[in-house]
């Protein structure tokens, strides 16, 4: 067999490099930049105008029998929030109380509809928006929960300095919205209680599930490439969220969590820093009814004593 010339050996060593290369690109690059966007980005993302901003349309509720005051908040100043607002169904002087909705990922406040209408008609005021990234709101990209924190701190004191705020206040999220409760808790004094449902409480947490979710191939090192081109693409420099970060809660909470949840490391971690008058962890009910009649009855017992 004759050897092949040092021409030929230069051509092939030439192409596996470059085909190393690809490979490196795809699975450290390319895969991950796409993956980004289909994990974190707004699900609109591809038809999303930044330079305009959608009628904050509350047709949905208003076809229910709510009868919702839009409004917008401008939260970081590159973010507006899409909010409307309940009027409770007598004066305020008989109001239970403001209940502020923050809907799962990848929906908007539509999805909480009828949990709305179940808050309303028990006597609260309820505060519904679309999350930065989502519905009518603007932004391209979640923000991994602490940015959805400062969104509701905002919504809360635009309402408040306009005396719309009827105390005590409750929070109410599902996924990063549940998260932004629980954190906005820790630095917003004015919330009495929180319900959380499906928290991700850690990124670790919040990446695991996404790939559970999106089921996407394998690539080394997924979790810190996905979470690096996360903070390339949204601009929002996220703060990763370890175990060492989770704080005992500050208020009255209720986490709803699916069963198999209960292992996580996130999980104990919360249970052991919080105290057990404060914090309650429960199954999520299988049906959405059950779970909209339990975060009621939460609400109702999270009330503050009155002297």
């Amino acid at each position: 067999m004759a050897r092949l010339s040092r021409t030929t050996k230069e051509i092939i060593n030439t192409v596996v490099f470059l085909l190393v290369v690809a490979t490196l690109l795809t699975a450290f690059v390319c895969y991950p930049l796409n993956r980004t966007q289909a994990f974190l980005g707004r699900p609109d993302i591809d038809d999303f105008n930044e330079d305009s901003l959608v009628v904050n349309d509350a047709a949905l509720y208003f076809e229910a029998g709510l009868m919702p005051d839009t409004f917008r908040v401008e939260s970081d100043g590159l973010t507006n929030l899409a909010c409307l607002y309940i009027s409770t169904l007598d004066s305020a002087d008989t109001a239970a109380g403001t209940v502020f909705l923050l809907h799962d990922d990848g929906t908007n406040r539509d999805s909480l509809l009828d949990l709305a209408r179940t808050i309303h008609n028990a006597g609260y005021a309820v505060v519904a928006y679309d999350q930065r990234a989502s519905g009518r709101s603007t932004g391209r990209y979640r923000g991994a929960g602490r940015f959805e924190a400062s969104d509701l701190v905002e919504v809360i004191r635009y309402l408040d300095i306009r005396e719309r705020i009827i105390h005590p206040v409750y929070a109410v999220g599902y996924g990063q919205g549940g998260d932004a409760t629980i954190l906005t808790a820790l630095e917003d004094d004015r919330i009495d209680g929180v319900v959380a449902i499906a928290p991700y409480l850690s990124s670790k947490r919040l990446l695991d599930i996404l790939r559970e979710r999106h089921n996407p191939y394998w690539t080394p090192l997924y979790r810190t490439m996905l979470w690096w081109w996360y903070d390339i693409r949204s601009g929002y420099s996220a703060q990763y969220r370890d175990l060492e970060n989770i704080e005992p809660v500050a208020c009255r909470t209720l986490i709803m969590l699916p069963a198999e949840a209960f292992e996580d490391e996130e999980v104990a971690r919360i249970t052991e820093l919080s105290s057990p008058d404060l914090l309650t962890v429960e199954t999520i009910p299988t049906d959405r009814a059950a779970i909209n009649d339990r975060i009621v009855g939460f609400l109702m017992q999270a009330a503050p004593a009155v002297d």
